[in-house]
């Protein structure tokens, strides 16, 4: 049989869609698509998300998913690619299989994510401390003026004397979101203040993200994640395996 990927991208030429169109309407990055075409195994995520992909690919085309499905499966049981990634717990993985670009593993992420973290909480810490800091420089100045003003009350009416105004400062709101994952899921997390984060979460991850108004949030197993938003605990997304886009709030 011919490739997979020959197979998808025919039909998909047949309905006269380019990849862009179907990047804009699955949420699925370009690249990615374009790997499923070219039969690239070794640069997608695991096989149950390639599964995902291929069953929003194929109802952007008219055509069944379960039988997309199943025509994966037949051309990988065929073919044995050695490049396939298997559906196994990532705890499982050989360490050949990290062989991937420094910034699509999974550790970067994490110490890309506590980074973050550590580089909010400096943030808050040092904002925190410039309002006190502040704040008592204020009432310093203050209180130097009233003193000075009350020993030249020979030379000014007491109605001359300005009125003190407390400052408020302003503080500025900030979205967190908390994915928790509980089974092998793919996550894409677009901030509405930063760059979309994609990365492949095993059971018992925990990544947390922060956005000034709402998030985006894509995932290739709706029922594998749990999310916390603004401290409330979001019902469960849909079921295992399914592809699901949402946007918060």
């Amino acid at each position: 049989m011919e490739s997979f990927g020959s197979y998808l991208r025919g039909l998909r030429e047949e309905k006269g869609k380019s990849l862009e169109d179907l990047s804009l309407s699955t949420k699925i990055a370009m690249t990615n698509l374009d790997f499923l075409e070219q039969d690239r195994y070794d640069l997608l995520p695991p096989l149950v998300f390639v599964k995902g992909f291929v069953r929003s690919y194929a109802k952007e085309i008219d055509l069944n998913s379960e039988e997309a499905v199943r025509e994966l499966e037949a051309f990988l049981g065929q073919k044995q690619p050695q490049s396939v990634v298997q559906d196994k717990p990532l705890s499982q993985v050989p360490e050949s299989a990290y062989a991937l670009p420094f910034v699509q593993n999974i550790w970067f992420t994490r110490i890309l994510t506590v980074a973050g973290f550590l580089s909010l909480l400096i943030l808050i810490i040092t904002g925190v401390s410039k309002v006190f800091f502040e704040g008592a420089s204020k009432a310093t100045n203050s209180s130097n003026k009233s003193g000075f003003s009350r020993s030249a009350q020979t030379s000014r009416t007491e109605s001359a004397q300005p009125a003190l105004t407390a400052i408020q400062p302003s503080q500025v709101g900030k979205k967190v979101l908390e994915i928790k994952a509980i089974a092998n899921a793919w996550v894409r997390v677009e901030p509405d203040s930063g760059p979309a984060e994609e990365i492949i979460m095993s059971p018992g991850d925990i990544q947390v993200f922060t956005a000034r108004d709402n998030f985006r949030v894509i995932t290739g197993n709706a029922g594998g994640i749990r999310l916390r938003f603004d401290g409330r605990v979001m019902p469960v997304l849909g079921k295992t395996n399914q592809t699901l886009a949402l946007t918060l709030p």
